[in-house]
């Protein structure tokens, strides 16, 4: 069996709508990867596992100096924002649920339970 070419065109035409700026923008490093390799990255982006899914590019872009450079610059900041955003939606969270037990309390309280 002969070996599978995988064109920008190819893969921008099998990307779900939403991912299609960033297979654009990262082609190169897409159509490097394998059948399997790039279905398992959009995988990881559907599950919303973005940062493996970056380094997997990243791993895919060793002729492009000037990305890993950047990348490089901004990945840890990057990681840093992802787990303060995750504090600042837990205790979102935890607090909209304060509210609704008492809100709870107050309804069961008003009908007598």
């Amino acid at each position: 069996m002969g070996e599978t070419i995988v064109t920008l065109e190819d893969l921008l035409a099998k990307t779900p709508m939403e991912f299609r700026p960033v297979v654009a923008q990262y082609g190169p490093a897409l159509a490097a990867m394998t059948a399997a390799e790039f279905a398992a990255w959009l995988e990881l982006l559907i599950a919303g596992k973005t940062w493996p899914a970056w380094q997997a590019v990243m791993d895919k872009l060793s002729d492009q100096p000037a990305i890993l450079a950047a990348w490089d610059s901004v990945k840890d900041k990057w990681a840093e924002a992802n787990e303060a955003n995750a504090r600042a939606r837990t205790l979102a969270q935890d607090a909209a649920m304060a509210v609704l037990k008492v809100l709870l309390t107050v309804a069961l309280a008003a009908v007598g339970l």
